[in-house]
């Protein structure tokens, strides 16, 4: 079942990111503004993930997961697939608002299924495992994309049945798009493992029920989600910028940083990922979660010193090696974030608590932050040369600084929760109604 949704999601971040490498093309076939691309790759795709992600934790604790998540993957992939046929810029936006909708039915079913499939022993291993595909899927479509796109152009692949003659970056986006039908009826080969033991079998929760338990235990998830949150500020921060930063300080083309950072995605983010859950499994025994949300501290500390000396490296070797670092720890905190969930929130609500937390990283963390990122360079460093670097630097140390008073804040919270309990750790969450 992991191992499933993993592909699911490498194929999700495939889809998502493959866009950026057609930007050229695109703006020279439709006569596109920068303005428009960053519409096409950027609003068109979060508005939508985002509007869809809280009715996708809905459905994912009262329906079937895995038919949600066949079917996100199907209409996905069939979306992608139709910009083979896409005659105007216009066409492009709506296959692309299609994807980011579909794209946003997996993760809280996804995060469901390995709850209730999965042991608390193993489960934060698991979790870290289905984290690392939003890794492996950015560096393969940042290493392969580019490839693919010459390999077709070079063997003259022009032709689609019932559609015609199309450019190579519709054949290249047609069958990456064939290529995820198939992916989306794996999930049905994986038994279900049904409901948990703090489920009903009627377990659908109230969402009001939901909210009122969070409100309840806000001493943990008040922290827990600003922590979420400012470690998404950071890492989708440097996502955004860390392409450009590094042609105006190296002078390095785009196809060179993609080979580059993709294959640190493919190599680092997973190993970062797999110690940390290892880490955070060892830490956790006997119900100790605690020791998960001192993993949490840790990264939180990390990653923003980490960030901040990349922002200020100024030789190439250094930069990519601070680089493998920032790579190691920056997603390792969803990888804790869900492993608290899944432990503190009763089964038949874990999928609209993870939608909760998906919502804030992209409205605050993809949303907001390369904006306040490009704000800082101009409206705080005048625009020079080295503008983008120290925004961003400022930046990820505010962000920074409060997920280190968050991590710590949790980590206190869980301490005085399981000194409370005698035991280390409270008994199976009772189901919401």
């Amino acid at each position: 079942m992991v191992a499933t949704l993993t592909v699911v999601m490498m194929l999700a971040q495939i889809d998502k990111n493959i866009l950026v490498l057609m930007v050229g093309p695109i703006q020279r076939e439709f006569g596109a503004t920068d303005l428009q691309i960053s519409y096409l790759i950027g609003a068109a795709f979060a508005v939508s993930n985002i509007a869809v992600g809280l009715p996708a934790g809905w459905m994912a604790d009262r329906y079937n997961r895995r038919v949600i998540v066949a079917v996100g993957v199907l209409v996905w992939s069939a979306a992608v697939a139709a910009n083979a046929a896409a005659a105007t810029f216009a066409t492009l936006v709506v296959a692309r608002i299609i994807v980011g909708g579909a794209e946003a039915l997996i993760p809280p079913s996804a995060y469901s299924l390995i709850r209730d499939g999965v042991d608390d022993q193993r489960r934060a291993r698991a979790l870290s495992v289905y984290t690392m595909a939003l890794m492996l899927g950015t560096g393969l479509s940042l290493v392969l994309g580019g490839p693919m796109l010459h390999w077709i152009q070079s063997a003259g692949i022009r032709s689609i049945p019932l559609v015609g003659q199309v450019a190579p970056w519709q054949m290249t986006l047609f069958l990456i798009g064939i290529c995820g039908l198939p992916v989306g009826l794996l999930i049905f080969l994986n038994r279900d493992p049904g409901r948990h033991a703090d489920a009903v079998p009627s377990g659908k929760p109230d969402t009001k029920a939901v909210i009122r338990h969070l409100a309840d235990n806000k001493a943990l998830f008040v922290p827990l989600l600003a922590f979420a949150v400012c470690n998404a500020m950071i890492t989708y921060g440097l996502g955004a910028w860390i392409p450009t930063m590094v042609v105006r300080r190296f002078q390095l083309g785009m196809a060179e940083i993609g080979l580059i950072q993709g294959g640190l995605l493919l190599t680092m983010g997973p190993l970062g990922l797999w110690l940390a859950g290892l880490a955070m499994d060892a830490r956790s025994q006997a119900n100790r979660l605690s020791g998960v949300a001192l993993v949490g501290l840790v990264v939180s500390i990390a990653v923003p010193a980490l960030t901040i000396l990349l922002c200020m490296t100024q030789t190439l070797a250094g930069f990519w090696l601070v680089d493998a670092m920032v790579v190691l720890f920056s997603w390792t905190f969803m990888a804790v974030t869900s492993t608290i969930v899944a432990r503190k929130v009763p089964t038949n609500a874990v999928g609209l608590v993870m939608a909760i937390v998906l919502v804030l990283n992209g409205l605050i963390g993809q949303g907001l932050s390369p904006t306040l990122i490009a704000l800082a360079g101009r409206q705080v460093f005048d625009a020079g040369p080295e503008a983008l670097a120290r925004g961003m630097a400022l930046v990820f140390a505010v962000a920074g600084t409060l997920a280190v008073a968050a991590a710590a804040w949790m980590y206190r919270s869980l301490l005085h929760a399981e000194a409370a309990a005698g035991s280390y750790g409270a008994p199976a969450q009772a189901p919401l109604r």
